[in-house]
């Protein structure tokens, strides 16, 4: 039996068995199984592209661990700050979307904090540490040497299968015939996986039924509307 990932922010459950593998993202999956028990490196990045599955992996692995997540774009530097004030002694960290964090200096303390405590911490990232906006040469050089894992962009098969996944999770249900005119349409990518589904979900009448026709009209009307803008 084959398994996909399914990078979507609603997924409810963090156990590894839950996480469908595939080629894209079979290594880090594999990685991020076995550290950090049997590999030695405190710091991780796991890089994907948007919607690649990259924040449910980390999920996963934080659920396993007992982690403590915390998203980037939330107010990190007083949740951080009360973190590192805690007289508990974290051990595992996740911080999602770590390239997004703009201030040099905190991105400075959250790494130093992390080391002073020997923690693990699993950072997400749609590009590399090393080519993040860093103008600090200290934390620049830091971060450079952290350990990239990365999520590959989606072969055929994982294309049409989320697309298949996203689309019934959604209560539409299509043919096999519409799960491969759909993925010879449109561009391989995760986003564009979740672009699609979410407008065939909005523009899809209750009463249309999801046929290769129907599909193809709301696909085209899609295109005309988005050249217009």
């Amino acid at each position: 039996m084959q398994q996909l990932t399914l990078p979507i922010s609603w997924a409810f459950s963090y156990k590894s068995s839950d996480f469908i593998v595939s080629d894209c993202n079979r290594y880090a999956f594999e990685w991020l199984e076995r550290w950090p028990f049997h590999i030695k490196d405190n710091f991780v990045c796991l890089v994907g592209d948007v919607r690649s599955g990259k924040t449910l992996l980390s999920k996963i692995w934080a659920s396993r661990l007992g982690a403590e997540f915390i998203h980037a774009k939330e107010d990190i530097f007083n949740k951080w700050y009360a973190i590192s004030s805690e007289t508990s002694d974290y051990k595992y960290f996740v911080i999602d979307d770590a390239d997004e964090i703009n201030d040099n200096i905190l991105l400075y303390y959250i790494y130093n904090t992390l080391k002073e405590k020997n923690a693990h911490a699993l950072f997400t990232a749609k590009i590399p540490p090393a080519k993040w906006v860093v103008t600090l040469d200290d934390i620049k050089s830091r971060i450079s040497t952290v350990h990239v894992i990365r999520i590959q962009p989606p072969n055929e098969f994982v294309t049409k299968m989320m697309i298949k996944k996203l689309l019934l999770q959604r209560g539409i249900q299509v043919s096999d015939e519409v799960v491969n005119y759909i993925a010879n349409t449109i561009e391989r990518s995760y986003d564009s996986i979740n672009y699609w589904v979410t407008q065939i979900d909005k523009k899809i009448n209750k009463n249309m039924k999801a046929t290769l026709f129907n599909i193809k009209k709301i696909i085209k009307h899609t295109y005309m509307e988005s050249n217009q803008i």
